[in-house]
């Protein structure tokens, strides 16, 4: 039997995927089937599986300049259902901001007797929303990329909405929102569901 390995390229209107296909030569004929997907940029399974150092990040900021709240989640979290949990949210204003909206914040997962404490090292990232530069987010830092760039670095294999496109890989998810096609502002969350589409998508960012 001889095994062939080809590549076929395979795009809509909404989605980018790349599919590999492997052709079976036997005595009956030429067989072909469809088998899984390569793997995923590496680049940009490393940015959803660890988009940023939490406890760096938190320690660069000055905590007397930091918000929190205690968030109710939301249906598409990702939820252990851990007693005694709550979901928190931190709030990093910048020295210039003027628009309440435009808050970068931070929800994890926390439980236990540290759960009101900003110093807790057994807290989950669940979700982070960005709108202003930041280099204290080391790779995270997307704001101002170019759809070129993103691309370069990440891949093509994404969604796309009216206004952004979203990487994901496995349950977790980079919603990007672009202008002129520049990252003006994006959104990660880890979700309770692996199977992310147009319609989970439009549900986070209404």
């Amino acid at each position: 039997m001889i095994l062939f390995l080809v590549f076929l390229g395979c795009k809509n209107a909404t989605e980018k995927k790349t599919e590999q296909v492997q052709i079976v030569v036997d005595s009956t004929g030429l067989k072909i089937e469809k088998v899984e997907k390569p793997t995923k940029n590496p680049n940009l399974i490393s940015l959803l599986e660890n988009p940023i150092d939490l406890q760096n990040f938190k320690n660069l900021k000055n905590p007397n300049y930091v918000t929190t709240s205690v968030t109710n989640g939301t249906d598409y979290y990702f939820n252990p259902k851990i007693k005694d949990s709550i979901f928190y949210v931190y709030y990093y204003p910048t020295e210039d901001f003027t628009d309440p909206r435009k808050i970068d914040r931070i929800v994890v997962f926390k439980f236990g007797e540290n759960k009101h404490r900003y110093d807790d090292k057994t807290e989950t990232l669940i979700e982070f929303s960005i709108f202003n530069k930041d280099s204290d987010l080391g790779k995270a830092n997307l704001i101002g990329l170019s759809k070129t760039e993103l691309e370069s670095e990440f891949g093509n294999d994404y969604l796309t909405f009216e206004n952004g496109i979203a990487y994901s890989n496995k349950n977790k998810v980079l919603i990007l929102e672009m202008d002129s096609s520049k990252v003006k502002s994006y959104r990660y969350l880890k979700l309770n569901t692996e199977k992310i589409d147009k319609e989970l998508i439009g549900q986070i960012i209404k």
